[in-house]
């Protein structure tokens, strides 16, 4: 290749430092000439291996050519390495000018926005706000439950079977009843004949399928979220102590259900009673107390369809990508749901089968119905379409039902929550009080307005910035909002993206599902106490001294002083206690099956807590199909894999994060020596903006995070995503870097961020292309 210029290694030295202090934006002498010369180079020398824009190639080199690196460091990486097959050919001026060329064209976010900016696209409910969306529409109708702080679940007993002669109640932990050995409440007299109705809420923590299990061998009937159909009935007893029943239901978390669950014994042989479930992500356990309440609460229609996965190609859940099947599943819900409002119609249409007004009480509950799906009111041609169409003298009233219900729920207007606008706004392009409200409801409950949302809507005070900020702070606090945090915590820590793990059973012993299941809700209340505290401080999650643990945790990892099944906060030691970077779950689903990971920990943290790209990996070397001598500690054999220069550009990254979590082995216990040598956690980790931070062991990595620009932005980035379910740069050029400085002059409060990000989003609209 031609050099119009060569600089020799101390002017290369020069130039990048020149780049350093000037601002990139303040061009060179001839800078269109240098622009020209990068391309022409970029696309002659550079473009076969990584794609006209920096896309990549399929099957030569398909990781595309993003990344964090500083301009001055990517020319300098240009300038010492490249091209890959000629290394050093493109060198001094050419490599500064085709550095420009790749920064300033694809290589940074920014760049590439610019070339195509994102945009906010139109986008369906995704799953989760389906379901929630539907059960909050028929709350207005059933009723919303209210639950206190008491935990437990309400026994009633009678001296009869059949539930007769009732003798009194009391709140109970669990149950769990060997009847043979002791009736559980002193006015039980007949021990040959009694009934006994455990009746209240369950409370499901995460969204998933739960298999309910009654061990029991009399007569037994078990309700949950419906008060009619039982979800396992066995009436008659089949006197075998060790029968199990067993039935699945989908349930979605953060929120309570029904529940009853009845038994009673008539001169049977044997009397027993265990109630067990396996939550998603779980193991089999008997139900805890915290998970009941005594509180009775009303049925709710729960969808239970199944849809098919939405689009998380973007790292968030996205109701982008349509299909046949998602169609398919839109219809049968649809139908479900439809099914599941007759039984219940007169009830909520505040009539019975007898009145004379029934059929006109009905029709309101339909207009009703539609305008919460519709999310505000109905014109005169919405209730004659949607409503009036479907009711006539020949057809039943429950099928006109029927049809309002399915029609309703196939519309558009209803699946797709950005066309609820104002077609009379013309100027505002459609948004008013009512699409302001509905943006709420889906950023900070996945859901629908509630009343106070449509009582301002109606009085038009969302489009005040103000009264908006009311509004979220009082959302906040609900139940929903909790619940939808919640799970973009799990999201963000891709707790359910990893999926199982396992670990050596001679090396740990005694690490079994229990202690896994008990691990994974210390982890999700610790995060839960995190942010929902007073000061919701985001460097908590990595300072915090203190996480949640129970008898059965205490035990295994010998800390003294923990009894019983609640959660209790407890020290791990002042060395070793740095929030959710030495909780033992993250620590052991990051770890192999018989050692730490530094890889896996180290990508972890690079990725998801820094927000730094890495490329993956030209070859997929496992460390334990490589071959080491004798006595090298984790941290020497990761060093040695991960030496070649074809490694090094991100393990540079990927090394001094995990390197600094080696006091740890693969259950999360501290220690200080493997294989007889002291554990080194010490390494030197080097920032996007080329400073070096000397990682002390964990305590330099919490201070790391805590104190990163970048992490900060990462974060802001991650909750945004998972609240609006939209690009943050497709809400204009200023509101990341805004969002970011509003969140650290907060003190990093993530309640205060999610208020400013919220009100900024749902009041944002882009402008009208021409």
């Amino acid at each position: 290749m031609l050099h119009k210029l060569t600089l020799n290694h101390l002017g290369l030295q020069v130039l990048l430092a020149a780049i350093i202090v000037s601002p990139l934006w303040a061009a060179p002498k001839k800078r269109g000439t240098q622009d020209e010369l990068g391309k022409r180079i970029y696309l002659k020398q550079c473009a076969h291996c990584h794609g006209i824009q920096g896309e990549g190639v399929v099957g030569f080199n398909e990781n595309p050519l993003y990344g964090n690196k500083r301009l001055p460091e990517l020319i300098q990486v240009i300038d010492e390495t490249m091209p890959e097959d000629k290394p050093k050919t493109c060198r001094g001026d050419d490599a500064v000018a085709v550095g420009r060329y790749i920064f300033e064209t694809f290589y940074t976010p920014e760049a590439r926005a610019s070339q195509k900016p994102p945009r906010i696209e139109l986008a369906r409910l995704t799953n989760r706000q389906y379901v929630q969306t539907i059960r909050d529409i028929f709350r207005n109708f059933l009723g919303r439950p209210e639950l206190d702080e008491l935990r437990g679940i309400k026994a009633q007993y009678y001296n009869g079977r059949n539930f007769r002669d009732r003798v009194g109640e009391a709140i109970v932990n669990s149950i769990d009843y060997d009847f043979d050995q002791a009736l559980p409440y002193d006015k039980l007299t007949k021990k040959e004949e009694f009934s006994i109705k455990w009746e209240g809420s369950i409370i499901a923590e995460e969204s998933g399928v739960y298999e309910f299990i009654v061990q029991s061998p009399n007569s037994i009937r078990l309700y949950v979220n419906n008060r009619e159909d039982r979800l396992i009935d066995k009436y008659v007893a089949t006197n075998e102590r060790d029968a199990e029943h067993k039935a699945t239901v989908f349930l979605q978390g953060g929120e309570a259900y029904f529940f009853r669950l009845e038994t009673f014994r008539f001169k049977d042989p044997a009397a027993s009673m265990t109630l067990s479930w396996v939550p998603p992500g779980g193991t089999r356990q008997i139900i805890p107390k915290r998970n009941f309440s005594p509180t009775l609460i009303g049925d709710s229609i729960l969808v239970q369809t199944p849809f098919p996965p939405d689009d998380s190609a973007s790292g968030y859940e996205r109701g982008t990508a349509i299909s046949a099947e998602w169609d398919e599943a839109t219809t049968n819900a649809a139908i479900e749901v439809a099914g599941r409002v007759l039984p219940l119609l007169d009830q909520m249409a505040r009539t019975n089968s007898k009145a004379a007004d029934r059929t006109e009480k009905i029709k309101s509950f339909c207009h009703d119905f539609i305008q919460y799906a519709f999310r505000r009111p109905l014109t005169d041609e919405h209730k004659s379409l949607y409503v009036d169409s479907f009711f006539d003298d020949e057809l039943d009233v429950t099928d006109s039902v029927k049809r309002v219900i399915i029609s309703t729920l196939k519309s558009p207007v209803f699946l797709y929550p950005e066309l609820n606008r104002n077609p009379d706004a013309t100027e505002a392009n459609g948004v008013d009080s009512y699409l302001i409200a509905s943006r709420l409801a889906l950023a900070l409950w996945d859901s629908v307005p509630d009343t106070a949302l449509r009582n301002a809507a109606d009085r038009g005070d969302l489009l005040d910035p103000i009264k908006v900020e009311q509004q979220i702070k009082r959302m906040l606090s609900n139940s929903r909002a909790r619940s939808k945090i919640d799970y973009f915590l799990l999201h963000w820590l891709q707790i359910n993206e990893k999926g199982e793990f396992s670990k050596d059973e001679e090396q740990y012993a005694q690490f079994n599902e229990s202690v896994k299941a008990d691990l994974r809700v210390s982890l999700r209340q610790f995060l839960s106490d995190v942010i929902w505290s007073e000061a919701s401080d985001f460097r908590q999650f990595f300072h915090a001294k203190q996480i949640p643990f129970n008898q059965n945790l205490a035990t295994y990892y010998g800390i003294e002083g923990v009894n019983g099944p609640d959660f209790v906060p407890v020290s791990l030691g002042d060395h070793s206690s740095h929030g959710l970077l030495t909780h033992p779950y993250m620590l052991s689903m990051l770890a192999y099956r018989d050692n730490s990971s530094p890889i896996h920990r180290g990508v972890f943290i690079t990725r998801r807590l820094l927000g730094r790209t890495l490329k993956e990996p030209p070859q997929a070397t496992e460390l334990g199909s490589a071959e080491f001598p004798e006595g090298l500690t984790i941290r020497e054999k990761v060093s040695m894999l991960t030496e070649p220069t074809a490694c090094a550009g991100c393990h540079n990254i990927i090394n001094p994060l995990g390197f600094s979590l080696e006091n740890y082995d693969a259950i999360g216990r501290y220690r200080n020596q493997e294989v007889g040598k002291v554990i080194n956690a010490v390494a030197n980790y080097n920032t996007v903006d080329g400073k070096t931070f000397e990682l002390n062991g964990v305590a330099g990595l919490a201070d790391l995070i805590a104190s990163s620009p970048q992490a900060h932005g990462a974060f802001v980035d991650h909750i945004f995503h998972q609240a609006m379910k939209q690009p943050i740069n497709a809400y204009g050029d200023s509101l990341r870097s805004k969002l970011i400085t509003q969140f650290q002059s907060s003190e990093f409060n993530i309640q205060r961020l999610l208020t400013n990000l919220v009100r900024e989003a749902v009041l944002f609209e882009p402008a009208q292309e021409p």
